[in-house]
């Protein structure tokens, strides 16, 4: 045997019998996996309660594309909180559904910080 492995030998013996160690990996894919049931509960939960109000059916993933995914804008004022969601490039098809989606989040008399929330569609300028 070398000096060095020698010495490599001597170190790996002075830090004794390896001790189990809290595995932070297996704990933030927990933490992970965990977020996203829970977010995907509360956007289902969210969903129900406005095709509810809709009274028709649409998918989780219709009203991920048409309205979280889309640029919009946010205008808030000392009443009221009013989100312009943009239609451009979409097709007639979808901007139905998007209008019913709008109409059922406005039935939905949603709040925040105390101030009304209200969605509108507004169509970018050529």
């Amino acid at each position: 045997m070398t000096e060095r492995e020698q010495r490599l030998k001597e170190q790996l013996n002075q830090l004794g019998t390896p001790r189990e160690r809290a595995d932070r990996d297996f704990r933030k894919q927990t933490i992970m996996t965990i977020r996203t049931l829970l977010l995907e509960n509360s956007l289902l939960t969210f969903l129900s309660a406005l095709c509810a109000v809709m009274h028709e059916q649409v998918s989780l993933e219709c009203l991920l594309k048409l309205l979280f995914e889309r640029s919009g804008v946010c205008l808030e004022t000392a009443s009221e909180l009013t989100y312009w969601v943009k239609t451009t490039g979409l097709s007639v098809t979808y901007k139905k559904i998007l209008h019913k989606l709008v109409k059922g989040l406005c039935a939905m008399n949603l709040t925040c910080r105390g101030k009304p929330i209200h969605v509108r569609l507004r169509e970018a300028p050529p």
